[in-house]
């Protein structure tokens, strides 16, 4: 096994593409970051890009946006023991670790370090969707509605315990993409919907869908379940397959996804090494 560092996030797109399409939804969210940090709309305060391969062949990749932790590609685990110990040895500031749950667990094994936070979400996709029923008009955010998708990010961060660097950045490029959505009634915005760029490889093309945040004034209406059910719509009438990434204690959220036909990948972990 043997592990490369790579400079920069193209060099890092460009090197391990293969390995990427081979299981685009699971690696999503690398794919997403990566693409993000590629084309500028966002920026870290630094950058890590490894992956571990084996005769040439990629098995596994891990990147860091700092100041986050590691996220992890899905690996067997000889790759797992060899990017850690080398990452382990290069980036000795490095404490969290996500990504399967598979892998996360095997880390926690054979790092022998106590945890001193964790967490559960789960993926989910929709090769099938079940229309929610269809609520108020859905729009396009611009920049006219900045001060309020900034102020409802802020609220969705917290309440979610998400950390996001530079969010204010953030919330411009991608009002600036069109990949927010407000759901309204009678032009009161009282939903956000958002989703990521569409990955597209040889075959399959992947988006994922989120954030989807409804102030609590406006809870229990359906708003979330029909602006979630819009902007999934949107990803496959654009050719992609429809991903999500949910807080595995959150049982509102999974029950509103399964109900409009999203079923689950796989289960991700995240932990924080003392």
């Amino acid at each position: 096994m043997e592990v490369q560092r790579y400079q920069s996030a193209a060099e890092f797109l460009l090197a391990t593409k293969i390995f990427r399409s081979q299981d685009p939804i699971r690696v999503g969210l690398i794919t997403s970051i990566a693409t993000s940090v590629e084309n500028g709309s966002r920026t870290y305060e630094d950058y890590y890009w490894w992956s571990v391969t084996s005769d040439g062949e990629v098995k596994g990749l891990a990147m860091r946006t700092v100041p986050y932790g590691y996220v992890l590609s899905p690996m067997p685990e000889i790759a797992i023991q060899t990017l850690y110990s080398v990452i382990s040895e290069n980036d000795v500031t490095a404490k969290e670790f996500a990504g399967p749950k598979t892998v996360i667990d095997f880390l926690e094994e054979i790092s022998n370090a106590p945890i001193v936070e964790e967490e559960s979400e789960l993926i989910y996709q929709n090769n099938s969707l079940t229309p929610a029923t269809s609520i108020g008009q859905i729009r396009t955010g611009t920049y006219e509605d900045f001060d309020l998708i900034f102020k409802w990010m802020q609220e969705f961060m917290k309440e979610t315990s998400l950390r996001s660097f530079n969010l204010e950045t953030m919330v411009r490029n991608t009002i600036e993409s069109g990949r927010y959505s407000l759901l309204e009634i009678s032009g009161t915005p009282v939903c956000l919907g958002g989703n990521s760029d569409i990955q597209r490889f040889e075959g399959i093309s992947v988006a994922r869908v989120g954030p989807i945040y409804t102030p609590i004034e406006h809870r229990k209406k359906g708003y979330a379940s029909a602006l979630t059910s819009h902007i999934t719509a949107k990803l496959q009438s654009m050719g992609a397959v429809a991903t999500l990434y949910t807080q595995a204690d959150n049982p509102t959220s999974n029950k509103i996804y399964q109900e409009i036909g999203y079923t689950l990948v796989d289960q991700n972990r995240r932990i924080v090494f003392a």
